[in-house]
């Protein structure tokens, strides 16, 4: 009778033991996408932002361009800029992209520091 008792026990507090382990492994997973998608979201904020200034400067700069050096040239100088940027930026978008979202995902879900 004893052995069948704490037989039960064993099993019941297995089933408590994995239970809490599933609810560890939930929550661990609810905290890194929910800090990956708040860090994904605020580097979005924050090129949106840079974007609209970036354009409002290069459009003043434009307008003084074009009063500068007569109408067209001064948009085939600005045009002529943002196409270097451009390539530069497809030279080196795995660098400054991916690796920068791979490392802020394994900084995330694999944090070490918390576990114990």
């Amino acid at each position: 009778m004893a052995k069948e008792k704490s037989l039960s026990e064993l099993t019941r507090e297995a089933r408590q033991y994995a239970d809490l382990r599933i609810d560890e492994a939930k929550l661990k997973a609810t905290r890194g996408l929910s800090t990956a998608l708040g860090q994904t979201l605020s580097y979005l904020l924050i090129f949106a932002v840079l974007a609209l200034v970036l354009g409002l400067l290069s459009l003043a700069l434009l307008q003084w361009l074009n009063g500068l050096l007569g109408a067209p040239w001064g948009t085939l100088i600005i045009s002529g800029i943002f196409l270097v940027v451009l390539v530069v930026l497809w030279m080196k978008r795995q660098d400054l992209f991916r690796d920068l979202f791979v490392k802020l995902f394994i900084d995330v879900f694999y944090d070490t520091e918390n576990d114990e």
